[in-house]
């Protein structure tokens, strides 16, 4: 039977003690270490997921950006053949 690796790092963190008794009244793990890290990993995904939207809104309002100045440039010439 092959053993599975822990590859876990401790680390010490300091807690506001309301905090950690509003965790301690919610948890609906078994162990704050649980908790604790489906917390950062919630958070996690929705950092990567704010980060992911500002990118796209970045990459849609160039390519705004660009279809304005195309637009521009060939409506003069679209509407000359409507004089």
């Amino acid at each position: 039977m092959q053993r599975l690796r822990h590859e876990g790092v401790k680390t010490t963190v300091f807690f506001d003690k309301r905090l950690l008794e509003e965790i301690d009244h919610y948890n609906p793990f078994p162990t704050r270490k649980e908790f604790l890290g489906e917390a950062c990993r919630g958070y996690l995904k929705a950092l990567k997921r704010k980060m992911i939207d500002e990118e796209l809104a970045l990459a849609c309002a160039e390519a705004s950006e660009e279809d304005i100045a195309a637009n521009e440039e060939w409506e003069a010439i679209t509407l000359e053949t409507w004089k």
